[in-house]
């Protein structure tokens, strides 16, 4: 189990230096996979992982065989943009969450500005496509800037009446930043990398998935190394 975080626990996904995925805990590795699989039979393996260990895992997966997955944790730390959050926290299945309340502590200044903004695309009414010349790229960013300033602004000055925080906290736009903890099993980790890690998900959904799944990786390798090469083709 991870105790202490260091810098290789630490992602930064929108690279921004506030959105960040945090590795906190975990517990179980390959073998738990495999252990909990073979309990069916009565067997209970403490050896290290071996090749025959690794076929077990690629069958589990290819015949869909999920509750051996589920005897693991992943507990992580997530910085992410509320627009973010919205779609995460659909996935209900095998997950836990904690939120920062806004109602218990006065909200950061802390909000997300795109690197570069997208068109909608025209074909598909949730996606967007790389921009053209056509959009202005430095007049989008001071539009989006002033707004969330403004906002946040219009929030302080109603603390500042003696607002409480959870009335004032109404005028904030879904760019803020919040965190929470996210705490996962394999089964449902997987299930929230083929959705969110995926060309139709949102481009910044997609990088915290990614980062998700680059933390998890090196915990559950065989287990990744299974599940990529059997949906390669998607």
């Amino acid at each position: 189990m991870t105790q202490t975080l260091s810098e290789q626990d630490v992602l930064f996904p929108l690279n921004d230096g506030i959105g960040s995925v945090a590795l906190i805990q975990h517990v179980g590795d390959d073998k738990s996979v495999v252990n909990a699989a073979r309990v069916s039979f009565g067997g209970d393996n403490r050896m290290p992982l071996d090749e025959k260990d690794a076929r077990l895992i690629r069958y589990l997966l290819k015949h869909q065989h999920g509750s051996p997955f589920e005897h693991n944790s992943l507990t992580f730390k997530i910085v992410a943009p509320i627009f973010v959050v919205r779609q995460w926290m659909r996935h209900r299945v095998g997950v836990s969450y904690n939120e920062i309340s806004g109602r218990y502590v006065e909200i950061k200044d802390q909000f997300y500005t795109p690197g570069n903004f997208r068109q909608q695309a025209k074909s598909n009414r949730q996606a967007s496509i790389e921009a053209t010349d056509s959009l202005n790229q430095e007049k989008a960013h001071e539009v989006w800037e002033a707004a969330w300033k403004n906002a946040y602004e219009a929030y302080q000055q109603l603390l500042s009446l003696g607002v409480t925080r959870e009335q004032a906290r109404g005028v904030l736009p879904l760019t803020m930043y919040t965190e929470f903890y996210f705490t996962c099993n394999l089964r449902s980790l997987f299930h929230f990398l083929a959705l969110r890690d995926h060309p139709g998900a949102q481009w910044e959904t997609q990088m915290y998935a990614r980062a998700l799944a680059q933390l998890s990786e090196p915990l559950f390798p065989s287990s990744f190394e299974a599940w990529r090469s059997l949906n390669a083709h998607e």
